[in-house]
């Protein structure tokens, strides 16, 4: 079985930020239980092109659809974003609502990923990375990226800005098992929120970061 989130999207800034933030809950899920949650982001009148879809989608993880214009009158019609999450093979509806609110809406979206994971008979297994936070946040010099291995493992680390584009990677190598710390030099980058991928072979783990420079 496996759980399905999906934004039914134009190209407005409203949508660009939902996707933002449903990236960071797919990643979440997706360093536990790899491969059981998919991520779709499907055009709802098939506006884009191809290649402004991928422009658009720079930094994200999901399958593009370019024409979801059925779809999106099957799951309840106009509404930008319109996010939807289904879970097993009969794809029963666990969430679907339009539009999206960070403040709200991220914690009932999980939520749904949850009920749906449970009905499906999905677990959490295998956790490579726990225990991930960064220190200071906000930070103006630095910040420490802190983590703990329950296996020795490779790790790499990337910086996505709030638009989802890729401002640095950083290939750690193999790190030992238990606590480990990576400092971040955050003078480079401009003010703004961040999203701090920490990748541990296929698993990865995000943290938000406030840079104040």
């Amino acid at each position: 079985g496996s759980v399905i989130l999906c934004e039914f999207v134009m190209t407005c800034g409203t949508c660009i930020s939902a996707a933002n933030y449903l990236e960071q809950i797919y990643q979440d899920y997706s360093a536990s239980i790899p491969g059981k949650v998919k991520f779709y982001a499907i055009d709802w009148n098939a506006s884009f092109t191809c290649s402004s879809f991928q422009s658009w989608a720079t930094g994200l993880s999901c399958t593009l659809f370019l024409n979801g214009y059925d779809e999106i009158n099957y799951y309840g019609g106009m509404g930008m974003p319109t996010v939807v999450v289904l879970g097993g093979t009969d794809h029963k509806v666990f969430y679907n609502k339009l539009g999206f609110n960070h403040n709200t809406d991220d914690q009932a979206v999980r939520d749904a990923i949850d009920a749906a994971l449970n009905n499906t008979g999905i677990s959490e297994t295998n956790k490579i990375l726990t225990s991930l936070d960064v220190f200071p946040n906000p930070a103006t010099i630095s910040a420490s990226i802190n983590y703990f291995l329950t296996t020795s493992s490779d790790v790499s680390l990337t910086v996505l800005n709030i638009l989802g584009e890729k401002t640095q990677a950083i290939n750690l190598g193999q790190q030992a098992a238990g606590e480990n710390h990576y400092s971040l030099n955050t003078q480079i980058l401009n003010s703004g929120l961040y999203f701090i991928q920490v990748n541990t072979g296929n698993k990865t783990e995000v943290v938000k970061l406030t840079v104040m420079n």
